[in-house]
């Protein structure tokens, strides 16, 4: 997502790229980056600078995720997380979320990104004249940038400048925000990482309270003339935000109408591989009902685009169907993108392999925590539990091992993904029956514990291949369904 730099404004980005930021920073400054048009090709994403906007938000907290890094995280949850803790702060929070490769320099240069190009308020109106002393920030925001690594393991960079007005609850409160999430980014927990930081960001950060107006009560005629007054401002306010929020959606409107026909031409040409081997096998199961909902979703979104494609006035309705087929487009994309990684013949991509190997060890960490609990001996699913821990940790070392061999290795890439999926299975139902137990004998769970054994709620947390493959198969089938219903 992008707003286009128009010439005449050249010399301007020109100045405020090559400005610094007058703000404390996680890392070195960076080079400045120009942002350009994107291009209608596919063949040319890769060399445009794709500035989010924002995608998600509620009250004064802001959510900008960039379509390379939708995927990595979980919008919905964030903005959830993060509603408590905004109380804490009179600042308005913008975050936005990127990943790396990209053309951006890094965390800072994406926050300058989202303040000059970005379709938030953040960016001070003066910012010409006294963004060099002052800042660039307007008072009352702070914007934090996040630029997720390309690959697991390496850094996630965080940017964090607020504004004018904004003030550090105490010294060293920008070094806090940094570290609050570098534990779950370094776990590839991004999520997670995302909401610490923006908690930290409501927590470490003060802005003052607004004034309160006073009002006096006027007598007779005076009286009149203000609420008479009063009311034509309101009135004028509200046509405007009315036309302002119409003009927002016929904007994104313009960019999902390329974004669906990008996104079903990626589909179309990168479809879910059909293993050989185990026909009934839980690989090819599940590229089968992937590839079997592609055709019906890539035409409703085709059908979309194609009736906006001429612009004009978009409803709510309509603008919110355009970005819900984008969003199963983006998951399938993301699904056949995991399938073809994995079941590729070289060993190229043992990142995801390894992740979905510790995503299992770190459940049945949970398994074993379960059996902690008081009171949990009467239950009779333990000694199923306790066997099932010992069973899949001795399995979960031979796929390591598997891992980290050479090519001479035996078993192929659909074997051992067939296993793990049937272990993922198991150990799913084996949690679903333990809680089930738990609940009718009446034991206490804590929260996270019971969400990370959940079925739904394990797909919120975690964000191995394997969890998104089960997250897209899901959907897939909700597809399947939906598309039976309009078929009848």
């Amino acid at each position: 997502m992008i707003r286009p730099l128009v010439s005449a404004a050249f010399a301007l980005v020109l100045t405020f790229f090559m400005s610094p930021l007058n703000a404390p920073v996680a890392q070195p400054a960076p080079a400045p980056v120009y942002p350009t048009t994107e291009s209608s090709a596919p063949a040319k994403d890769n060399e445009s600078v794709l500035i989010p906007l924002i995608s998600a938000h509620e009250d004064n907290f802001y959510l900008a995720v960039s379509d390379a890094a939708q995927a990595s995280v979980d919008q919905q949850g964030i903005v959830d997380q993060v509603r408590e803790s905004m109380g804490a702060t009179h600042a308005k929070i913008l975050v936005g979320v990127d990943k790396k490769p990209n053309n951006l320099k890094g965390a800072a240069q994406l926050v300058r990104g989202l303040l000059l190009f970005g379709d938030s308020d953040a960016l001070s109106d003066d910012w010409l004249e006294h963004g060099k002393d002052r800042g660039y920030v307007g008072k009352g925001w702070i914007v934090v940038g996040v630029m997720l690594p390309e690959r697991a393991g390496a850094p996630t960079e965080v940017f964090v400048d607020p504004g004018r007005n904004v003030r550090a609850k105490a010294e060293g409160a920008t070094e806090r925000i940094h570290r609050a999430g570098q534990q779950y980014f370094d776990s590839q927990k991004y999520t997670q990482g995302i909401i610490e930081v923006s908690k930290a960001s409501a927590t470490q950060l003060q802005a003052p309270k607004k004034a309160m107006f006073r009002s006096w009560q006027g007598v007779g005629i005076l009286a009149l003339l203000v609420l008479g007054g009063v009311l034509v401002v309101f009135i004028m306010h509200r046509r405007k935000v009315r036309a302002k929020a119409a003009n927002k959606r016929a904007q994104r409107g313009a960019q999902l109408v390329d974004l669906l026909r990008h996104r079903a031409f990626r589909l179309e040409k990168y479809r879910a591989p059909l293993p050989a081997g185990e026909p009934n096998g839980p690989t090819r199961r599940a590229s089968e009902s992937i590839n079997a909902v592609i055709p019906a979703l890539n035409a409703r979104a085709l059908l979309l685009a194609q009736n906006y494609q001429d612009g004009g006035p978009l409803s709510v309705e309509e603008l919110a169907r355009m970005e819900a087929s984008l969003a199963d487009q983006e998951l399938l994309i993301a699904a056949t993108k995991a399938l073809n990684t994995l079941l590729e013949a070289k060993r190229g991509q043992s990142a995801d392999w390894k992740a979905i190997v510790l995503t299992h060890r770190e459940r049945l960490e949970d398994t074993a925590q379960f059996l902690n609990l008081d009171s949990v001996g009467q239950l009779h699913c333990l000694p199923q539990l306790r066997t099932m821990i010992i069973e899949h940790t001795n399995r979960l070392d031979e796929i390591q091992h598997w891992v980290q061999a050479d090519a001479s290795r035996q078993q192929s890439p659909v074997q051992v993904l067939d296993q793990l999926w049937q272990m993922r299975a198991e150990l799913q139902q084996n949690h679903s029956a333990a809680l089930t137990q738990a609940r009718e004998a009446r034991l206490e769970v804590v929260g996270s514990l019971r969400q990370r054994m959940d079925a739904h709620g394990a797909r919120q947390v975690f964000t191995d291949p394997l969890t998104s493959l089960d997250v897209a198969l899901v959907r897939a089938q909700m597809l399947k369904s939906e598309n039976r219903q309009v078929s009848s």
